[in-house]
């Protein structure tokens, strides 16, 4: 299953980071790792590949169109920023 890596700014200088499984378009069994900072205690969460819109598009496939690609050590700093103190896990 592929996996890609993604950011997307949600204010200034403060990004939600994608971790995406299973690649662009209609995935079957797809997910997404997702790192939230916009709280004072960070959020990770794992959001199941779902059916967006009426047109069949997913959520991941979402990810694909918007998020800023990154590169897996810039997930894995951000993932070790989320978990070094207190985080929420949903």
């Amino acid at each position: 299953m592929e996996i890609a890596y993604f950011k997307r700014p949600q204010r200034p200088n403060i990004y939600h980071y994608f971790k995406v499984y299973g690649g662009p378009g209609k995935t079957k069994n797809g997910y997404q790792e997702v790192l939230n900072f916009l709280n004072q205690i960070p959020i990770i969460s794992v959001e199941k590949n779902y059916v967006n819109d009426t047109s069949g598009l997913t959520g991941t496939w979402c990810t694909y169109e918007v998020g800023i690609t990154i590169t897996n050590e810039e997930y894995n700093q951000a993932f070790k920023n989320a978990t070094a103190n207190q985080f929420k896990i949903y």
